[in-house]
């Protein structure tokens, strides 16, 4: 899909400046790191891996509650404004911009990922969480926060030439947990988070969790 790469990039690079008062402000940052440290575990020393990061969010919940928090996204205003909240609020975190599917992580270097509102912009989801697989360690869990019941279609971001080649555009949490254990994810669970409100577009958020299993040695 690299035809299409700079101008999704284009999107994204517009939305920076105004998406985390548009969006994330709205939410309940306390519920939402509860929610994290409930998933992630007590572990503090555990890395967390933001897919997708935007302007940060989850990276900078993750950091406020102790964790090492890294926030990867391929649009460098979003990165930028990711690191300016972050300078602001005196968090220590690692955003890079790059390229999900090709990461710039050694195998089994991560414990968590985790990722809000992504899945459904993937272009071949079992591929890309293939790539996220591989730099997971094994025991590590992949969070997946995406919205659940939708009200109505959810809003278009790009031309209809590439939302037509997004596989999950109209996912339920259903489909998304299946296509983490069509990828080989283990574990797999669906936890609905009536808790976070969806505003107008959707009901509420939906938790899909999975793990990369343990291989156990032979001798």
């Amino acid at each position: 899909m690299a035809t299409f790469d700079e101008e999704i990039k284009t999107v994204w690079n517009q939305h920076a400046k105004h998406y985390d008062k548009k969006h994330n402000q709205r939410e309940d940052r306390d519920i939402w790191k509860q929610i994290l440290v409930e998933h992630i575990g007590k572990d503090k020393n555990q890395r967390v891996l933001d897919m997708g990061t935007g302007t940060g969010f989850l990276a900078h919940l993750a950091a406020e509650a102790g964790y090492r928090s890294v926030g990867i996204d391929f649009a460098e205003n979003m990165v930028a404004q990711a690191k300016e909240i972050a300078n602001e609020t005196n968090l220590d975190i690692d955003f890079i911009q790059g390229d999900w599917n090709e990461l710039p992580f050694e195998n089994d270097s991560i414990d968590v990922i985790v990722n809000r509102l992504i899945m459904w912009t993937v272009f071949t989801p079992e591929e890309t969480l293939r790539e996220w697989w591989r730099v997971l360690k094994p025991g590590g869990r992949i969070l997946c926060f995406c919205p659940e019941d939708a009200k109505e279609r959810m809003p278009s971001h790009y031309t209809e030439a590439i939302e037509k080649l997004l596989p999950l555009r109209n996912a339920n949490s259903v489909q998304f947990a299946q296509t983490l254990k069509t990828t080989g994810y283990q574990q797999i669970s669906i936890t609905e988070l009536p808790e976070l409100c969806g505003d107008k577009l959707f009901r509420h958020w939906a938790l899909i969790k999975g793990e990369k299993e343990i291989m156990s040695s032979t001798n």
